[in-house]
């Protein structure tokens, strides 16, 4: 029996080339994934600034009775002091959410966007689910050949 002929072992390695080709077809699904995480961001985001805007009127609903007791109760401080930092923190998770988003779209800083994904992996779980798809995303070649082909954003 010749060398051609023998039955591949189950170890050997596979016969097809080892890099994938790029076709159209796969350039289309990846600008379409990368589309699709953009929008996402953009959603969170948005509920990200609309709970703070709940936890912003429970704040003010909350200072109101505060003042009203003459800010004595130190339990009543110390509520207000949490939905202080509960507001800020959404705040600045959905605006940084939304620049994200608008980048992923844009198909400009990688960099930021994965480090915004890493950073919004506290946003849990939503949050959380959304950044790993992103960062998992993120580094595939042909996501990371769309934003080179892009060039250099400011």
């Amino acid at each position: 029996m010749s060398a051609d002929h023998e039955p591949a072992s189950p170890y050997a390695p596979p016969a097809t080339a080892s890099r994938v080709a790029r076709s159209p077809a796969s350039a289309e699904v990846a600008s379409g994934q990368l589309r699709a995480l953009g929008v996402l961001h953009l959603v969170l985001g948005g509920l990200s600034l609309a709970g703070a805007g709940a936890f912003g009127l429970i704040l003010v609903f909350g200072f109101s009775q505060e003042a009203a007791d003459g800010f004595g109760d130190p339990t009543g401080l110390a509520t207000l002091a949490v939905f202080a930092v509960l507001t800020l923190a959404s705040l600045a998770g959905g605006a940084l959410c939304l620049w994200s988003g608008l980048h992923l779209l844009r198909r400009a800083r990688m960099q930021l966007c994965m480090t915004l994904s890493a950073l919004l992996c506290l946003h849990v779980p939503l949050g959380t689910a959304l950044a790993i798809a992103t960062l998992l995303s993120l580094q595939r070649p042909e996501i990371r050949a769309l934003f080179d082909r892009t060039g250099a954003r400011p």
